[in-house]
């Protein structure tokens, strides 16, 4: 009885440890889900305005023009690379090159959606931005909106990836935006009159 009693004292003095364990597990959760904000943030910016910025530029105005077709492109997308996903299931080289290129897919896609609701807010606002100012300001809002229980994860996760997704689609096989500048006009000749 007395080893029973003595292994209660101790486990008081474990709690304390166990409370410090967890509120350090947290910092950690909270530095890391943190950092990985910024390096998404990063990598976006970098495939949008380095990588791909042509791509990326029509993908956003096939968002803008065509929303409702983008979202519904977005899922045969999704299914394809979920039919992959388990097709290659027991191989993991494939899993592991199919996972990276849908990450690349999703990052190309989430820059459009970014861009798409940073210059949507821009503009709502009454003001104009930068493309980065866009996309900075539109993953910021995306990723905070996805975090919220129910709405988010629920409502703006998947509209944001679905229609990014069928962005890439229809922005790949739309003509150059609207918005883009065109060649300008050959010189026409000069006449000279007398008058």
């Amino acid at each position: 009885m007395e080893a029973i009693m003595l292994g209660i004292q101790e486990a008081e003095h474990l709690h304390g440890v166990q409370r410090a364990f967890f509120s350090a597990g947290a910092g950690v959760f909270a530095f890391a889900f943190g950092a990985a904000l910024i390096v998404s943030l990063l990598g976006i910016l970098y495939m949008t305005l380095v990588v791909a910025p042509n791509l990326t530029q029509r993908c956003s105005t096939a968002l803008r023009e065509r929303n409702i077709l983008s979202l519904l492109a977005g899922v045969p997308v999704a299914a394809v690379f979920l039919i992959l996903t388990a097709a290659t299931r027991g191989a993991p080289a494939l899993s592991a090159v199919i996972g990276t290129a849908f990450g690349v897919t999703l990052i190309l896609a989430y820059a459009s959606a970014a861009e798409d609701i940073g210059r949507r807010l821009y503009w709502a606002c009454g003001k104009d931005g930068t493309r980065a100012a866009h996309l900075a300001t539109g993953w910021l809002i995306f990723a905070f909106g996805s975090l919220f229980p129910v709405i988010g994860w629920f409502v703006i996760l998947p509209d944001g990836s679905l229609a990014g997704l069928g962005s890439l689609v229809v922005g790949t096989f739309s003509g150059p935006p609207k918005d883009a500048p065109t060649a300008p006009a050959a010189p026409k000749d000069i006449e000279f009159t007398k008058g």
